[in-house]
């Protein structure tokens, strides 16, 4: 992706919210044939190594739930952003930190990830229950 595009794409971000359907061009690059949950992080002034290392860390718990993450470069604004979006691009999740430390720790996205893997992509409700669980 060229720089501009990158640029494009933080601005974009910054300005989504719940509810919102990204544009294809958005969510690339995407595998194949997997679900692909992603997580958008738009660092602000500086960079975001410790957060690397947590999303890292976490790697094949992300991936189990189709998850990826997907870290930009600082756009030099004061906040960092985080957007979660579903294989369609329809935004779950925004949020704005502070600083590094304050963006949801890598616990946190597995578990949007748990949840948009196993939601109906119609109504939204779990489609992996207990087993012998009522679901309505």
């Amino acid at each position: 992706m060229h720089a501009m595009e990158l640029h494009d794409r933080a601005d974009l971000l910054r300005r989504v919210s719940v509810g919102d359907l990204l544009p294809a061009r958005a969510l690339r690059p995407r595998r194949a044939r997997v679900l692909d949950a992603t997580a958008f992080i738009v660092p602000g002034a500086s960079g975001v190594a410790a957060y690397r290392d947590d999303i890292a860390s976490a790697e094949a718990e992300l991936r189990a739930w189709d998850g990826r993450v997907v870290i930009l470069e600082p756009d030099g604004r004061r906040a960092y952003r985080l957007v979660i979006a579903d294989r369609y691009g329809q935004v779950y999740h925004c949020a704005d930190a502070s600083d590094e430390a304050s963006l949801p720790r890598s616990a946190e996205l597995v578990e949007w990830f748990r949840f948009l893997a196993t939601a109906c992509p119609e109504c939204g409700v779990i489609d992996d229950p207990r087993p012998g669980a009522y679901v309505p």
